[in-house]
């Protein structure tokens, strides 16, 4: 083990060295849980990278997908363009959007009309060193897309390491879009989303970030091919979009197969979310089928929605609680749409209610939300993705307020409160429990230095075992987090300090870490490079988002004594082609390193 002063000893001498330009996709997909899919929002994040919206023609609802913007940002550049056309950022910034704000969009914008996407492949294989639990060390992900006219077709497939089946995971679509009554049809395998999330919803993704204003509310389209790798929850069959005037009606079908963890009366004790398939008798072995319609009204500044569907397991569950066959029913809208929204959702699911409203109110310099939620207990959350202080949002009641304030044209402060109630009994935690969180971010921004400081607090209850005794506890957690860019020539270098404690009050057992790294970014025209070294001596858990091949949305957990590094190069051998390769590793532990190569087409 390294002594104290050697330790620090380390931290000091790789501050200086390397690497990132400043990244605005890390305030939104930060967050505390190990990740590895990208969602569906970092994944459409990439596709506009790869072919930015003209901002002069760019439309209202594709605005809305940036979720750096709000409302009265999308507001300020449609009226701005009517009368002038943006011909670059100087102009843009006359629209009196804030230039951090500018900065987080300016990959995603052009000011000349692109070509659309007609073809997209992706081939990645992914190498783990072996290890005694993983006999087969390679992982293939492959994803074909294609685009003829008013066709979309798609096939994907994913086999992950100790695996033996080359099509372990596969997923494939044909859909067609149109401007008439019959706006989209998409049969093979897809996904729902209505309302805020409660009954469907993509299953992956965030509800806080340091966007405080605009991350917890949700804006997906109501159908969509799944081209996700996240191997569960998606639908098979057929939905349509039927467009009639103000009203869209939306039936639906599926009937798709699930791994589940059956016991030995063959009831459903769990789900098989890892995707990791070592055991062929655990795969596919549950059937789900469901169908419905939702129906959506837009009238003026206006919208509502109905959804109804029935939901059918083959096997029962193990909990009681649970039926396996149920009904579903809800009612979305949002008032007032592209100014002070007020937005909500309200549910019953196997005679289970959950619901949540929210609004937002401010402009220009101070914008606010507030949020109010309530889900009772075991209400079936399979399809659901709703705002929640936990991953899987049912037993839950809180407010959230969300502040965003721009003092001055190149400073940014984002603040949010969270407080949150288990109700009834919860995992070990065999009364209610209750929570808080406090979250404070300051970006100050200057042509060639950028700094962000960022606080976060959080008290929960918790069951922890100490001494052999495991009890609901009182657990307190703060981070501090310091980040610096600073650019030189073509070069970007970020620097990071990070200090993260938790507290037992009652125990008085206080445990900290320490993480710091340096990064660098390199682009020209045809090359980028990112490396990265971080140094860590933790008692805790750091997770830190990272940067990473296309198509992969990584948040690390480090903790212990080490030093980590990645190399990531991206190369555009083609005018159309991309070839993609990285390499990451712990430098003092066994078999975690990892390598990745990845080839991309677009035309």
């Amino acid at each position: 083990m390294l002594s104290e002063n050697r330790k620090a000893i380390i931290l000091l001498i790789l501050l200086p060295l390397l690497l990132l330009a400043k990244d605005g996709e890390e305030k939104i997909f930060s967050f505390e849980d190990d990740t590895y899919h990208s969602t569906e929002l970092s994944d459409l994040l990439e596709n506009i990278r790869k072919n930015p919206y003209d901002i002069n023609t760019v439309s209202q609802t594709d605005l809305e997908k940036l979720p750096w913007l709000s409302e009265t940002d999308i507001e300020k550049i449609i009226n701005y363009r009517k009368a002038e056309k943006i011909s670059n950022w100087k102009e843009f910034i006359k629209t009196g959007i804030n230039e951090i704000t500018i900065s987080d969009l300016k990959p995603y914008f052009s000011f000349e009309k692109s070509s659309p996407l007609k073809i997209k492949q992706i081939s990645r294989v992914e190498f783990q060193q072996q290890n005694e639990h993983l006999p087969s060390c390679l992982k293939y992900f492959q994803k074909s897309l294609f685009q003829i006219k008013k066709f979309n077709f798609g096939f994907i497939s994913q086999k992950d390491q100790g695996e033996n089946d080359p099509l372990d995971f596969y997923s494939y679509f044909i859909e067609y879009s149109h401007n008439n009554f019959l706006e989209r049809i998409i049969l093979g395998k897809y996904r729902l989303a209505f309302g805020q999330g409660i009954l469907f919803s993509p299953k992956l993704g965030m509800s806080k970030s340091a966007e405080a204003t605009s991350t917890p509310s949700k804006k997906f389209k109501p159908i969509k091919p799944y081209t996700s790798s996240y191997e569960i929850w998606e639908l098979e069959g057929a939905a349509f979009n039927i467009k009639m005037g103000k009203l869209n009606f939306i039936p639906f079908y599926s009937s798709t197969r699930l791994s589940a963890n059956l016991d030995y009366e063959g009831k459903i004790s769990s789900f098989n979310e890892s995707g990791l398939h070592y055991d062929e008798r655990k795969k596919d072995n549950v059937n789900e089928t469901l169908f419905g319609a939702a129906i959506n009204y837009t009238f003026s500044n206006n919208i509502f929605g109905f959804i109804y569907s029935q939901n059918e397991f083959d096997h029962q569950f193990q909990k009681p609680e649970w039926n396996n066959k149920y009904s579903t029913f809800g009612l979305n809208f949002i008032l007032n749409k592209n100014s002070y929204p007020t937005f909500g959702e309200l549910a019953f699911a196997d005679d289970k209610f959950a619901g949540i409203i929210g609004t937002k109110w401010g402009e220009n310099k101070l914008k606010q939300l507030l949020l109010f939620r309530y889900y009772e207990k075991n209400f079936p959350t399979w399809h659901g993705h709703s705002f929640s202080a936990q991953s899987r949002f049912d037993n839950e009641k809180g407010l959230y307020y969300g502040i965003t304030f721009l003092p001055f044209t190149r400073a940014k402060i984002n603040f949010y409160f969270d407080v949150w109630k288990f109700p009834q009994t919860r995992y070990l935690e065999k009364m209610p429990t209750v929570g808080s969180e406090q979250f404070l971010q300051f970006e100050l921004s200057s042509k060639t230095n950028n700094y962000r400081l960022t606080l976060k607090h959080r008290d929960k209850e918790k069951y922890k075992v100490v001494e052999e005794e495991g009890l609901i506890r009182d657990l307190e957690m703060t981070l501090l987090r310091i980040d610096w860019w600073q650019k030189i020539s073509q070069i970007w270098l970020k620097t990071r300090y990070e200090l993260k404690t938790e507290y037992l009050k009652n125990e008085k057992i206080h445990k900290k870490g320490i993480l710091t790294y340096e990064q660098l970014k390199w682009k020209i025209e045809k090359l980028e490079l990112i490396a990265q070294i971080t140094a860590y001596h933790s008692d805790v858990l750091h997770y830190m988002y990272e940067n990473s091949i296309d198509g992969i949305m990584q948040n690390s957990i480090l903790t212990g004594d080490g030093i980590y590094s990645f190399f990531l190069i991206k190369y555009r051998i083609l005018r159309n082609s991309e070839i993609q390769f990285k390499v990451s590793d712990e430098w003092f532990k066994n078999d975690k390193m990892r390598l990745y190569f990845q080839m991309v087409t677009n035309f």
